[in-house]
């Protein structure tokens, strides 16, 4: 009875020899794009629009981020006449509250 464990013993390290061979050799058989995964994890930049319209006497600029409007510029082709920009409303806002810019014209003043 005492032989028998002594077989087994030789039989073990082997196989756990075996095992740790194979599991070097798996890490190292990773694609080198491997590592190159791991920033895609990260969140994606933001989709980003930029449409421009335009005839005779204007031209109409709108900014779109994830398919949502943000700004939108008007800017006349007539002399004298200063660009306009109008606020989008957003989905967040109450357009009933007062105070809310929602397609409101803003002009700049001053800008350099």
């Amino acid at each position: 009875m005492a032989r028998r464990p002594v077989r087994i013993l030789p039989l073990l390290a082997l196989a756990a020899a075996a095992s740790c061979a194979s599991a070097q050799t798996a890490q190292t058989a990773l694609p080198p794009d491997a590592s190159a995964s791991a920033p895609a994890s990260r969140v994606p930049e933001p989709a980003i629009q930029r449409q421009v319209s335009e005839d005779d006497n204007v031209r109409i600029e709108e900014l779109k981020v994830r398919g949502q409007t943000q700004s939108i510029t008007v800017r006349s082709k007539l002399p004298g006449v200063k660009p306009y920009e109008i606020v989008p409303s957003s989905g967040a806002r109450d357009p009933s509250q007062p105070g809310d810019l929602s397609g409101q014209r803003l002009w700049h003043m001053l800008s350099f």
